[in-house]
Protein backbone atom coordinates (compact mmCIF):
# COMPACT_ATOMS: atom_id res chain seq x y z
CA UNK A 1 0.00 0.00 0.00
CA UNK A 2 2.78 2.44 0.87
CA UNK A 3 4.44 1.80 -2.49
CA UNK A 4 1.14 2.44 -4.29
CA UNK A 5 0.69 5.73 -2.44
CA UNK A 6 4.26 6.75 -3.24
CA UNK A 7 3.74 5.98 -6.94
CA UNK A 8 0.48 7.96 -6.99
CA UNK A 9 2.12 10.91 -5.24
CA UNK A 10 4.95 10.93 -7.76
CA UNK A 11 2.44 10.80 -10.64
CA UNK A 12 0.60 13.82 -9.22
CA UNK A 13 3.81 15.75 -8.62
CA UNK A 14 7.16 14.31 -9.80
CA UNK A 15 8.96 16.48 -7.24
CA UNK A 16 7.40 14.36 -4.48
CA UNK A 17 9.07 11.21 -5.74
CA UNK A 18 11.92 9.64 -3.81
CA UNK A 19 14.93 9.14 -6.04
CA UNK A 20 18.23 7.74 -4.88
CA UNK A 21 21.23 9.58 -6.26
CA UNK A 22 24.93 8.81 -6.01
CA UNK A 23 26.92 12.06 -5.89
CA UNK A 24 30.20 12.31 -7.81
CA UNK A 25 33.57 12.04 -6.11
CA UNK A 26 34.81 15.57 -6.55
CA UNK A 27 36.55 18.26 -4.47
CA UNK A 28 38.33 16.49 -1.59
CA UNK A 29 37.22 13.10 -2.95
CA UNK A 30 38.94 13.38 -6.32
CA UNK A 31 40.72 10.18 -7.31
CA UNK A 32 44.39 9.77 -6.40
CA UNK A 33 46.92 6.99 -5.77
CA UNK A 34 47.78 7.57 -2.10
CA UNK A 35 46.76 4.06 -1.01
CA UNK A 36 48.56 2.50 -3.96
CA UNK A 37 51.71 4.42 -3.04
CA UNK A 38 51.42 3.68 0.70
CA UNK A 39 53.91 1.44 2.48
CA UNK A 40 52.72 -2.12 3.17
CA UNK A 41 53.41 -3.22 6.74
CA UNK A 42 52.24 -6.85 6.63
CA UNK A 43 53.20 -9.87 4.50
CA UNK A 44 50.75 -10.11 1.62
CA UNK A 45 47.74 -12.30 2.44
CA UNK A 46 49.05 -13.49 5.81
CA UNK A 47 46.52 -11.53 7.89
CA UNK A 48 43.04 -10.03 7.52
CA UNK A 49 43.18 -6.84 9.64
CA UNK A 50 39.74 -5.60 10.67
CA UNK A 51 40.56 -2.68 13.00
CA UNK A 52 43.71 -1.11 14.37
CA UNK A 53 44.99 1.37 16.94
CA UNK A 54 48.35 3.04 17.53
CA UNK A 55 49.53 3.03 21.14
CA UNK A 56 51.41 5.81 22.92
CA UNK A 57 54.59 3.77 22.54
CA UNK A 58 54.14 3.70 18.75
CA UNK A 59 53.11 0.05 18.39
CA UNK A 60 50.30 -0.80 15.98
CA UNK A 61 47.78 -3.22 17.47
CA UNK A 62 45.36 -4.88 15.07
CA UNK A 63 42.63 -7.51 15.04
CA UNK A 64 42.66 -10.35 12.53
CA UNK A 65 40.42 -13.39 12.75
CA UNK A 66 40.30 -14.64 16.34
CA UNK A 67 43.56 -12.96 17.31
CA UNK A 68 45.09 -9.67 18.38
CA UNK A 69 48.52 -8.80 17.02
CA UNK A 70 51.19 -6.23 17.80
CA UNK A 71 53.33 -4.66 15.08
CA UNK A 72 56.47 -2.74 16.03
CA UNK A 73 59.55 -1.99 13.92
CA UNK A 74 58.44 -4.56 11.36
CA UNK A 75 58.11 -7.35 13.92
CA UNK A 76 54.69 -8.99 14.35
CA UNK A 77 53.78 -10.93 17.46
CA UNK A 78 50.56 -12.47 18.71
CA UNK A 79 49.23 -10.47 21.64
CA UNK A 80 46.19 -12.62 22.53
CA UNK A 81 43.95 -15.38 21.19
CA UNK A 82 40.19 -15.00 21.57
CA UNK A 83 37.23 -17.43 21.53
CA UNK A 84 35.63 -15.64 18.56
CA UNK A 85 36.32 -13.12 15.77
CA UNK A 86 37.86 -9.89 17.04
CA UNK A 87 36.54 -6.66 15.57
CA UNK A 88 36.58 -3.11 16.92
CA UNK A 89 39.43 -1.84 19.09
CA UNK A 90 40.01 1.21 21.28
CA UNK A 91 42.69 2.17 23.80
CA UNK A 92 41.58 3.13 27.30
CA UNK A 93 44.37 4.05 29.65
CA UNK A 94 47.05 1.40 29.35
CA UNK A 95 44.69 -1.32 28.14
CA UNK A 96 43.26 -2.26 24.78
CA UNK A 97 39.50 -2.80 24.68
CA UNK A 98 38.41 -5.29 22.02
CA UNK A 99 35.00 -6.45 20.81
CA UNK A 100 34.88 -10.24 20.48
CA UNK A 101 31.93 -11.90 18.74
CA UNK A 102 30.28 -14.33 21.11
CA UNK A 103 32.07 -12.99 24.18
CA UNK A 104 31.45 -9.24 24.38
CA UNK A 105 34.07 -6.66 25.35
CA UNK A 106 37.42 -7.59 26.86
CA UNK A 107 40.50 -5.67 28.03
CA UNK A 108 43.99 -6.78 26.99
CA UNK A 109 47.10 -5.43 28.71
CA UNK A 110 50.63 -5.16 27.30
CA UNK A 111 51.48 -8.70 28.44
CA UNK A 112 48.47 -10.17 26.62
CA UNK A 113 46.41 -10.86 29.73
CA UNK A 114 42.70 -10.82 28.87
CA UNK A 115 40.08 -9.50 31.32
CA UNK A 116 36.32 -9.45 30.78
CA UNK A 117 34.83 -5.94 30.57
CA UNK A 118 31.22 -6.54 29.54
CA UNK A 119 29.51 -9.77 28.53
CA UNK A 120 26.03 -8.30 28.10
CA UNK A 121 24.28 -9.96 25.11
CA UNK A 122 23.67 -6.56 23.52
CA UNK A 123 27.42 -6.17 22.84
CA UNK A 124 28.21 -9.84 22.24
CA UNK A 125 27.89 -9.58 18.44
CA UNK A 126 28.25 -7.07 15.59
CA UNK A 127 29.94 -4.29 17.58
CA UNK A 128 31.13 -2.09 14.75
CA UNK A 129 33.04 0.62 16.65
CA UNK A 130 34.07 1.72 20.13
CA UNK A 131 34.95 5.07 21.72
CA UNK A 132 35.98 6.21 25.19
CA UNK A 133 33.80 8.93 26.74
CA UNK A 134 35.22 11.80 28.81
CA UNK A 135 34.20 10.05 32.06
CA UNK A 136 36.10 6.88 31.09
CA UNK A 137 33.03 4.80 30.19
CA UNK A 138 32.64 3.28 26.73
CA UNK A 139 30.17 3.91 23.95
CA UNK A 140 29.66 1.44 21.12
CA UNK A 141 27.80 1.10 17.85
CA UNK A 142 26.12 -2.22 17.09
CA UNK A 143 25.45 -2.60 13.37
CA UNK A 144 22.52 -4.97 13.67
CA UNK A 145 20.76 -7.19 16.18
CA UNK A 146 19.72 -9.56 13.38
CA UNK A 147 22.98 -10.03 11.46
CA UNK A 148 26.63 -10.41 12.36
CA UNK A 149 29.39 -8.18 11.04
CA UNK A 150 30.16 -10.53 8.15
CA UNK A 151 26.61 -10.18 6.83
CA UNK A 152 26.64 -6.46 6.06
CA UNK A 153 25.36 -7.05 2.52
CA UNK A 154 22.50 -9.28 3.69
CA UNK A 155 21.43 -6.60 6.18
CA UNK A 156 21.59 -4.01 3.37
CA UNK A 157 19.31 -5.89 0.98
CA UNK A 158 16.90 -6.78 3.79
CA UNK A 159 16.56 -3.13 4.78
CA UNK A 160 17.66 -3.96 8.31
CA UNK A 161 17.36 -1.08 10.78
CA UNK A 162 18.04 -2.79 14.08
CA UNK A 163 21.30 -0.99 14.80
CA UNK A 164 22.07 0.42 18.26
CA UNK A 165 24.16 2.92 20.17
CA UNK A 166 25.12 1.38 23.52
CA UNK A 167 26.79 2.88 26.59
CA UNK A 168 28.98 0.55 28.65
CA UNK A 169 29.62 1.63 32.22
CA UNK A 170 31.47 -0.94 34.29
CA UNK A 171 30.12 -4.36 33.36
CA UNK A 172 26.66 -3.09 32.43
CA UNK A 173 25.38 -2.05 29.00
CA UNK A 174 22.50 0.33 28.30
CA UNK A 175 20.90 0.92 24.88
CA UNK A 176 20.91 4.66 24.20
CA UNK A 177 19.50 4.68 20.65
CA UNK A 178 17.95 2.01 18.44
CA UNK A 179 16.32 1.52 15.05
CA UNK A 180 19.44 2.72 13.17
CA UNK A 181 20.61 1.71 9.70
CA UNK A 182 23.86 -0.11 10.49
CA UNK A 183 25.70 2.45 12.66
CA UNK A 184 29.29 1.69 11.74
CA UNK A 185 31.46 4.26 13.48
CA UNK A 186 31.50 6.44 16.59
CA UNK A 187 33.95 9.00 17.96
CA UNK A 188 33.72 11.64 20.69
CA UNK A 189 33.44 15.05 19.01
CA UNK A 190 33.29 17.21 22.16
CA UNK A 191 32.33 16.97 25.81
CA UNK A 192 28.68 17.00 24.76
CA UNK A 193 28.47 15.28 21.36
CA UNK A 194 29.56 12.15 19.52
CA UNK A 195 30.08 11.73 15.80
CA UNK A 196 28.25 8.71 14.36
CA UNK A 197 28.48 7.02 10.94
CA UNK A 198 25.24 5.56 9.60
CA UNK A 199 26.26 3.22 6.81
CA UNK A 200 22.87 2.52 5.20
CA UNK A 201 21.91 6.21 5.33
CA UNK A 202 25.23 7.31 3.75
CA UNK A 203 25.47 9.91 6.49
CA UNK A 204 27.69 11.09 9.32
CA UNK A 205 25.98 13.01 12.10
CA UNK A 206 26.43 14.54 15.54
CA UNK A 207 24.41 13.18 18.44
CA UNK A 208 24.12 14.37 22.01
CA UNK A 209 26.05 12.25 24.52
CA UNK A 210 23.37 12.92 27.12
CA UNK A 211 20.63 11.54 24.90
CA UNK A 212 21.87 9.89 21.66
CA UNK A 213 18.29 8.98 20.68
CA UNK A 214 17.34 12.64 20.20
CA UNK A 215 17.21 14.09 16.67
CA UNK A 216 20.70 14.30 15.22
CA UNK A 217 22.58 17.03 13.36
CA UNK A 218 24.04 15.69 10.07
CA UNK A 219 27.41 17.10 9.05
CA UNK A 220 27.86 14.93 5.94
CA UNK A 221 24.90 13.48 4.06
CA UNK A 222 24.25 11.64 0.79
CA UNK A 223 27.85 10.49 0.67
CA UNK A 224 29.05 8.46 -2.34
CA UNK A 225 30.23 5.75 0.06
CA UNK A 226 28.91 3.74 2.99
CA UNK A 227 30.92 5.38 5.81
CA UNK A 228 32.57 3.21 8.45
CA UNK A 229 34.79 3.64 11.49
CA UNK A 230 35.99 7.06 12.64
CA UNK A 231 39.29 8.28 14.04
CA UNK A 232 39.85 11.75 15.51
CA UNK A 233 42.63 13.80 13.93
CA UNK A 234 43.15 17.27 15.39
CA UNK A 235 40.47 19.52 13.95
CA UNK A 236 38.65 16.73 12.11
CA UNK A 237 38.18 13.01 11.65
CA UNK A 238 39.40 10.27 9.35
CA UNK A 239 36.66 8.01 8.02
CA UNK A 240 37.16 4.45 6.79
CA UNK A 241 35.07 3.82 3.66
CA UNK A 242 34.80 0.03 3.26
CA UNK A 243 32.11 0.11 0.56
CA UNK A 244 31.32 2.34 -2.40
CA UNK A 245 27.81 3.12 -3.63
CA UNK A 246 26.76 2.35 -7.19
CA UNK A 247 23.63 3.01 -9.22
CA UNK A 248 22.75 -0.64 -9.82
CA UNK A 249 22.52 -1.35 -6.10
CA UNK A 250 20.57 1.87 -5.54
CA UNK A 251 18.09 0.82 -8.24
CA UNK A 252 17.69 -2.64 -6.71
CA UNK A 253 17.01 -1.22 -3.26
CA UNK A 254 14.05 0.64 -4.77
CA UNK A 255 12.65 -2.54 -6.37
CA UNK A 256 11.67 -5.01 -3.61
CA UNK A 257 10.41 -7.67 -6.03
CA UNK A 258 13.64 -7.69 -8.06
CA UNK A 259 15.68 -7.62 -4.87
CA UNK A 260 13.79 -10.60 -3.47
CA UNK A 261 14.34 -12.56 -6.68
CA UNK A 262 18.07 -11.77 -6.53
CA UNK A 263 18.30 -12.96 -2.92
CA UNK A 264 16.30 -16.10 -3.66
CA UNK A 265 17.88 -17.21 -6.90
CA UNK A 266 21.45 -15.87 -6.89
CA UNK A 267 24.34 -16.93 -4.67
CA UNK A 268 25.33 -14.22 -2.17
CA UNK A 269 28.81 -13.82 -3.67
CA UNK A 270 27.16 -12.80 -6.96
CA UNK A 271 24.67 -10.29 -5.54
CA UNK A 272 24.82 -6.84 -7.09
CA UNK A 273 25.99 -5.19 -3.88
CA UNK A 274 29.27 -3.57 -2.79
CA UNK A 275 31.93 -5.80 -1.31
CA UNK A 276 35.36 -5.51 0.31
CA UNK A 277 37.36 -6.96 -2.56
CA UNK A 278 37.10 -7.57 -6.26
CA UNK A 279 39.49 -10.33 -7.33
CA UNK A 280 39.36 -9.61 -11.04
CA UNK A 281 37.88 -6.25 -12.10
CA UNK A 282 38.40 -7.19 -15.77
CA UNK A 283 35.82 -9.97 -15.58
CA UNK A 284 33.65 -8.71 -12.73
CA UNK A 285 30.14 -7.61 -13.65
CA UNK A 286 30.35 -4.06 -14.96
CA UNK A 287 28.13 -1.49 -13.29
CA UNK A 288 27.53 2.17 -14.17
CA UNK A 289 29.80 2.06 -17.21
CA UNK A 290 33.08 0.84 -18.61
CA UNK A 291 35.86 -0.54 -16.46
CA UNK A 292 38.48 0.20 -19.09
CA UNK A 293 39.15 3.20 -21.31
CA UNK A 294 41.55 2.54 -24.21
CA UNK A 295 42.65 -0.62 -22.45
CA UNK A 296 43.51 1.18 -19.19
CA UNK A 297 41.60 0.55 -15.96
CA UNK A 298 40.62 3.96 -14.62
CA UNK A 299 40.57 4.88 -10.90
CA UNK A 300 37.02 6.18 -11.20
CA UNK A 301 35.72 3.00 -12.83
CA UNK A 302 32.62 1.55 -11.15
CA UNK A 303 33.80 -1.68 -9.55
CA UNK A 304 31.93 -3.14 -6.59
CA UNK A 305 34.91 -2.64 -4.27
CA UNK A 306 37.08 0.35 -3.54
CA UNK A 307 40.08 1.48 -1.53
CA UNK A 308 39.27 4.75 0.21
CA UNK A 309 39.73 6.67 3.43
CA UNK A 310 38.77 10.33 3.79
CA UNK A 311 39.17 13.16 6.29
CA UNK A 312 36.37 15.53 7.32
CA UNK A 313 36.82 18.89 8.98
CA UNK A 314 34.55 20.15 11.75
CA UNK A 315 32.01 21.43 9.21
CA UNK A 316 31.72 18.06 7.44
CA UNK A 317 33.72 19.11 4.36
CA UNK A 318 36.00 16.45 2.86
CA UNK A 319 39.42 18.09 3.00
CA UNK A 320 41.52 15.15 1.82
CA UNK A 321 41.26 11.51 0.85
CA UNK A 322 43.40 8.49 0.02
CA UNK A 323 42.30 6.29 -2.90
CA UNK A 324 43.39 3.07 -4.57
CA UNK A 325 42.82 2.35 -8.25
CA UNK A 326 39.96 0.11 -9.30
CA UNK A 327 42.34 -2.76 -10.15
CA UNK A 328 44.35 -2.33 -6.94
CA UNK A 329 44.78 -4.96 -4.21
CA UNK A 330 44.33 -2.31 -1.52
CA UNK A 331 40.55 -2.28 -1.27
CA UNK A 332 38.13 -2.70 1.63
CA UNK A 333 39.34 -0.14 4.18
CA UNK A 334 37.70 -1.16 7.46
CA UNK A 335 39.84 0.76 9.95
CA UNK A 336 41.99 3.87 10.21
CA UNK A 337 44.21 5.18 13.02
CA UNK A 338 46.15 8.42 13.38
CA UNK A 339 49.01 9.14 15.77
CA UNK A 340 51.62 11.92 15.62
CA UNK A 341 50.86 12.51 11.97
CA UNK A 342 51.09 8.80 11.08
CA UNK A 343 48.06 7.58 9.13
CA UNK A 344 47.54 3.83 9.35
CA UNK A 345 44.88 2.08 7.29
CA UNK A 346 43.56 -1.48 7.63
CA UNK A 347 42.86 -2.64 4.06
CA UNK A 348 40.85 -5.73 4.95
CA UNK A 349 39.83 -6.59 1.39
CA UNK A 350 43.20 -8.09 0.47
CA UNK A 351 44.66 -8.22 3.99
CA UNK A 352 47.23 -5.53 4.76
CA UNK A 353 48.02 -2.50 6.88
CA UNK A 354 49.16 0.57 4.99
CA UNK A 355 51.17 3.56 6.18
CA UNK A 356 49.78 6.47 4.18
CA UNK A 357 51.97 9.49 3.63
CA UNK A 358 50.48 12.66 5.09
CA UNK A 359 49.76 15.47 2.63
CA UNK A 360 51.88 17.69 4.88
CA UNK A 361 54.96 15.56 4.33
Amino acid sequence: MNRTIATLAEWINPAWGRHRTVPPMDAGLRANRRLDEAQELLPTGAYAPDDLVVTESGAVLFSSGNSLFSLRDGEIRTLAEMPGPVGSLVCRGGALIAAVDGAGLVAVDASGTVTEVCADPVVSACVTDLAVLPDGSLIATVGSRNHDARNWSRALVRGDRSGLIVRIDGSGARVEAEGLGWPSGIEVASGAEALVSLSFDHRIELRSLDSPARPSRPIARNMPVYPGRLAADGDGWWVAAPYIRNRVTEMLLDEPAVLEEMVTRIAPEDWFVPRLRCDNPYTDTMQMGQLRVLGVVKPWAPARSCGLALRLDRTGRVVESAHARVDSKRHGVTGVAVSDGRIMVAANGFGNILHVTSEKE
